[in-house]
Parts: C-alpha cells; structure tokens; sequence
C-alpha cells in the first residue's frame, strides 16, 4: 500500500493501474484509488465479490477485462435450459466466499429467471469432509439427477469419488463442474477410489469456464490483424492462460485513454470510466463490451469423453448468443428427476365387453324364465311354488346380473360428476337385488322350516303374502341404510395410488378409481353385518330342512342349494375382491365371475326343474307325483300314502295335508317308542316271576285272542334270542312274531 501511495503522491498522477492478479492485493487497492478517481484494469480477477450489487459503491473505479461469474452464471443457465431440465440440485462451497457468493446469485437466476427449480442446495467445507457424503445422500434422496457445483479445484476430486460411492453416475445423472482450466485436480483428494473409477464418474461431465480464445481465428482484431495471427506472435512468448486477455486489456485502455482525451487533449476521470464502460471492439478474446465494471465475454462449454475435453457449446455474453453442438457422440441428456408417471388403470376392454355379453346372456335367460312363470302361473306345480316369489327372484337376478354391467363403467365413458351418480346406481342395484333374490329364497326356506318343525293341526297356512311382508322388511333395512348413506356420507370420486412400479428413469404410479365417502367403511359393515346374518340363518334353515323334498310346494331342495351356493359364492368373490382390488382387471373379473355364475346357477336350480315338469306334465294332471315328494320327506318307505281328487285342491289344502301327515307319522313314532317300552317291561316281570300280572288280561291287549294255555306258554317260554325280535308261543307250538311286520313300524295294537 505504500508503493501505491508513493505512485498516488508522484508527479504527474497516473489516470490509470493495469494490473493485478491477486485478490487479497486487488481489494485493497481498488478501494483507495476510487478516491482519486483513478481506474484498476485487471486482467485476471475473477473473484465473485468484485461483482456483487454493491460493487459498483465498493469499488467503483475497478474493472476486469476476464469475465467474471455473471457471464458463467448466464452460461449455466443456458445451458440447463437448453435441455430442458426443470429440476435441479446444488452443491457449494460455503466456506469459500469466491464459490459461494456467485452460487446464491446462480440459484436466484436459475429459480426467478428460468423457472427452474432448485431441489437442494449442500454446502460442504473444507474443514468437515466427513459431511460431504451426508450431503451427497440428500441430494440423492430428493432424487436430483442434475449437479451445478462451485467448490474449488482441491475438493472437486474427493467431491466425486464420494459420488461413485453413492451411484450418483452413469446415464441417469450430470455433473456441471467449475472449469479450472486444467486436468490436474482429477486425481487429487479421491484417495478411496481408482483410476477407473474417477473415469466412470467422469465420464460426460460438463466443464464451464472462460475462454481463452476467440471461436473464429480468422476474424480481423484491432489493430487490423487476424486473431490467429496474433496468437501466433504471443505464442512466441512462454505459454500463459492470461496473455489473451493482457493484449485485450491494454487495447481496451488505450482506446479508453484516446477517447477520454478527446481532440482538444483535455483529460477527465468521469470520461475514462464511461470510455471503459462503452467500450466495444474486436479482441482475441472475443468481442469486448463492459457492463456496470464486468466484461461481457466468453464462456465455453466443454464436456469430458473418453479421458478428454470436447468443446460441445459457448456462451458469449457481448452478444448474449447460447451455441450448443447438435452432435454429442450419441451422448444423450438424463432426465432431471425420476419420471412420474400417473397411470389410471382402466378395466380391459375386451374382458369389460366379454362379461357385459355374458351378463346379457344372464338376463335373457331371466326373462325367459319370468315368462314361462308368469304364463303358466295357473299351471299346478308353478302355481304351488308361489310364482310371485319367483317373480321376485327373477327380478333380483336381473338386477345382479346388471350390476355387472355397471361395474366396468369408468369415466372413460363418463364424466367425474356422473361416476358419482354411477357410484349410486351401483350399490343400490347389487344391494337390492341380492336382498330381492336371497331375500325370496329365504322366506321359502323358511316357510318350510316352519311347517315341518312346528307341526299342529290348528296351526294356518303360511300364505304367501307373509312371506312378501318378510321380504318387504329386508328391502326397507337395506333402502333405510342405503338412504342415510347418501345423505351423513354422499359418494365421490376417489383416486386410489397403487403401489408404485419402478424403473430406470422412471416410476409408475397405478391409479384407480373409486366409490369413496367420509364414512364408507361403517356403512358397508353394516350392509355386510345384515347380509352376513341373512345368510347364516339361511343356511341355517337350509341345513335344518336338508332332508325335506317337496319340489311342488316349496322347491326346499333346490332352495337349498341355491342358498348354499349364493351364500358361498359372496363370500368367496367379497374376500377375493378385497384381496385384489388394487389388480383392476382380476378384481373385475372374479366379481363378475361370481356374480354370474352364482345369478345363472341360481336360477337354473329354481327354474329348470319346473321346465322340466311342464315339459312332462304339460296340463298338471298328476298330481300324484307331487304328493310323494311331500309323503317322501314325513314318512317312511311303509307309510300308506292317501289318495285325492287333485282336481280342486289348492295351496291350504295341501299344507294341511303335510302338516297332518308329518304329525302322523309323529304319532307312530312315539306308540312304537311306548310298545317298546312295554315290551321290555314285560320281559323284567317274567325274568322276576311276577305270573300273577303277566295272567291279566289287559297285559295282551294286542287284539289276538290268546287262550289260558297260551297265557301259560308265555310264562314258561324263556327270553328270546337276543339276535332276533321277540315272538309270542302259538297254541300248535309255531312262534308268532309282533303283530306288526317291519319293526320299525309301530302298532296301535298295543
């Protein structure tokens, strides 16, 4: 500083310093000679701070003739969006205000005046490398793919091997280095890795520094020489990076000094700055143009390819032209972040239009049925199976079979508002035609139970109109709970995100679509909670009249394997279907398949077997055959069966008559019980010797005429065989059996 004073105190002043290399010598100076107006040219600062806003009040008489970290700011920016990256991560120096100022001031850029997001920014230091790696994994967690770093040349090394240690190389990430104008740092600091592996995380970096020479060679210069002629004079000289822009800079202050004089040779500070500042002129540097103290010049952009820099792309600030090569050697840019790919998994179409066709199948063969019932309703089988129940059931098959329909509707056909009103038509058209169809079933089954569990011959008929005022009951439960539903928890449409796929570049996202509302979850348990013990008593009553077959009154057979099928059917397809609802297509397929297949088989079991009959016994003139079904299930094989006029008969008639033959046969069982008992009563008084009650008449009220011999062989005959029935002694020695012929029928003789 004292040298400076000492040239500020000489005689005359000097107007202008050109100089100056170091930073720690250029501050300082800068700072005293902006009070003596006096201009600094320097031909090799390229610290940030000379280019902050408050440059120009710091120092506002310094300028520097190499660019400064605007113009690489500008590069950068450039460049990143010339591919298109919208997403980016930072890495800096922050211990370093020579990388760390210029680094705020690229992110601002990179956010305010490209729209490009900065993800991260890690800051790492000389004095804590151990942290280097933790920033690395948090740049690598927030799944940034393109670097910017601004460190200096000793940490580039290490900064990289940690990097190869992480994967944070390859085809899926770019580094965007500082460019140091050399290749030494490469191997310095990157102890923990080899040679090859630095060249893996090398490879396809890019590198922005300053040039050091112009793009055309050939262009005229000032002093009226082409630049390659001029490098190769300099060239003559010991090789040195900075000697471009020394015969730049003292062309820019002989020009600035020319014109500050201006023709009447009067000197003025004011115009040497504003000289400086408008200067523009051809150099071997570029073209040369001051801005607020900072030369606008020229960046390249170089990426590194098989162990050496390529030139690939330049930025020249005087003209504010980006110019990137169109052929990268096959290179091509990563993505700036792992790909999102939102994918709404629609139902196939061919398995959508397969299960619509079968469902229509489904429904045509209901219609079917529903005719043949209605139109031979008169008919007396059909009319002893109560047809308007089987209405009923049909009616609920054909809105199961609808349902199926519904089901593969997306908003690929309809739009979100009316998906929500689908949502609606759903769930009532399965609710209530299940409860329709099963409900119907049910109350036949239970009207069979009835009757064959709790017979009296005082007890009426259960009509059919019971059964309908039964079946009026579960629809009111489900349209009462279906109703509260649509009005505590409307429906929306909901996306539901599937587990994600992942790939190279890329994550998939499945999508689904979905019936949602606030409380969804309590509503269907209440529907599966009602549906659920409508079932279990179902198959309740279905096990208790297992061995009941009156196909013409109650069909309780086929009843019964359709309840058993239903109820297996929904419980199979409601698991399956939570267990794959995040599988579109399966999930579809299986409901479907379990609606249809349980639907059909229904009513084939319901309807087929009355077709069947009416193909038989078209005008219902055997009445015969539908007596023995009911016969078959009260009595035994040996039970005497009574013949009716099958004419006139109708639905009470024959309930009576189940209900007098099953109490019949009720009685029979317990007289046979009685006589039994009876009997071994019998054999104890004449193991004991008791002849005095055994002579009494009333001991033989088997209606047989028995005379005193007979009375007396009975009292002396011994016990019999314990392999056959008990026989009575006859009067000409033969035994005579029970008075009944099978033993399993009881006697009313006794």
């Amino acid at each position: 500083m004292k040298a400076l004073f000492d040239l500020i105190a000489s005689r005359p002043r000097p107007v202008a310093l050109f100089g100056g290399m170091c930073t720690e010598v250029n501050e300082p100076v800068a700072m005293a000679l902006k009070y003596w107006q006096v201009v600094q040219l320097s031909y090799a600062e390229t610290h940030a701070k000379f280019g902050t806003a408050d440059s120009q009040e710091l120092y506002p008489t310094f300028f520097r003739i190499v660019p400064g970290d605007r113009n690489l700011n500008n590069a950068k920016c450039r460049l990143i969006n010339h591919f298109g990256w919208k997403k980016v991560g930072t890495l800096k120096q922050s211990d370093e205000p020579r990388h760390a100022l210029p680094h705020e001031s690229l992110t601002t850029k990179l956010e305010h005046g490209y729209g490009i997001k900065v993800l991260y920014t890690a800051g790492i230091t000389k004095h804590e490398m151990d942290n280097i790696g933790n920033e690395l994994d948090e740049l690598k967690s927030r799944d940034v793919r393109i670097i910017v770093v601004d460190i200096a040349e000793d940490l580039a090394a290490y900064v990289l091997c940690e990097a190869f240690h992480r994967q944070m190389y390859g085809e899926s990430y770019l580094w965007i280095m500082p460019g140091y104008h050399s290749t030494a740092w490469m191997g310095v600091g990157a102890a923990n890795c080899t040679a090859e592996d630095m060249d893996l995380v090398l490879e396809n970096h890019f590198a922005v520094e300053f040039a050091l020479v112009r793009k055309d060679n050939r262009t005229h210069v000032i002093g009226g020489k082409r630049a390659s002629h001029i490098w190769t004079e300099l060239g003559r000289e010991s090789p040195n990076i900075w000697q471009g822009y020394l015969y730049d800079g003292l062309w820019t202050l002989a020009i600035a000094l020319s014109q500050a004089l201006g023709a009447n040779a009067s000197f003025s500070h004011v115009k040497l700055l504003s000289a400086i500042n408008n200067s523009s002129f051809e150099g071997v540097t570029g073209r040369v143009r001051f801005e607020n103290n900072e030369r606008l010049g020229l960046v390249d952009i170089r990426q590194w390819r098989n162990g050496a820099y390529d030139d690939v792309g330049f930025y020249d600030g005087a003209s504010d032209v980006f110019s990137m090569k169109t052929d990268l050697g096959g290179w091509q840019p990563p993505l700036d972040a792992t790909v999102i790919e939102r994918r709404r998994e629609y139902i196939s179409n061919l398995l959508f239009v397969v299960m619509s066709f079968l469902a229509l199948i489904g429904i045509s063969l209901a219609f079917i049925f529903l005719f043949v019932n209605i139109r031979y309703r008169n008919h007396r089988f059909i009319k002893m199976s109560s047809p308007n129940l089987n209405n009923l059931i049909i009616v609920g098959s054909m809105c199961t079979f609808a349902s199926v329909v519904l089901l593969g509707i997306d908003t690929r056909i309809l739009s979100n508002e009316n998906f929500v009103k689908l949502c609606y038509v759903k769930s009532w058209t399965l609710c209530l035609g299940f409860t329709l169809a099963f409900g119907a079933m049910f109350s036949k089954t239970w009207r069979v139970h009835s009757i064959f569990t709790n017979i009296r011959m005082d007890r009426k008929a259960i009509k059919d109109s019971k059964l309908l005022l039964i079946l009026a009951g579960l629809l009111f439960v489900d349209i009462l709970v279906l109703t509260l539903w649509a009005v505590i928890s409307p429906f929306r449409m909901s996306i539901m995100e599937l587990p994600q796929l992942h790939f190279d570049d890329r994550v998939v996202i499945p999508e689904i679509e979905k019936c949602q509302s606030n409380h969804s979850a309590v509503f269907q348990a209440v529907l599966y909670a009602i549906k659920g013990i409508l079932m279990i008593l179902g198959c309740f009553l279905a096990w208790e009249t297992r061995h009941v077959n009156v196909p013409a009154l109650n069909d309780s057979k086929y009843i019964g394997m359709s309840v058993y099928n239903v109820v297996v059917m929904c419980t199979l397809g409601l698991s399956i279907s939570v267990i794959l609802q995040e599988r579109v297509n399966e999930a579809f397929a299986l409901a479907c398949f379990f609606i249809i297949f349980s639907t059909t088989l229904t009513l084939c079991l319901v309807f087929v077997p009355k077709i069947i009959e009416l193909v038989r016994n078209p005008d219902g003139s055997n009445p015969r055959g539908y007596r023995r079904g009911m016969m078959k299930s009260v009595v035994t094989r040996e039970s005497t069966t009574t013949t009716l006029n099958s004419q006139g008969i109708c639905d009470n008639e024959m309930n009576l008559l189940a209900k007098a033959e099953a109490e019949n046969q009720l009685r029979r069982r317990h007289v046979h019980q009685k006589s039994t008992q009876l009997w071994d009563l019998l054999e104890k008084l004449r193991e004991l010797g008791d002849t005095q009650f055994l002579q009494q008449d009333w001991c033989f009220a088997s209606g047989m005429a028995i005379s005193p011999a007979d009375k007396d062989l009975l009292l002396l005959e011994n016990k019999a065989s314990v392999n056959g029935p008990p026989s009575l002694p006859s009067r000409n020695g033969e035994q005579r059996k029970w008075p009944w012929s099978d033993p399993e029928e009881p006697s009313t003789m006794l």
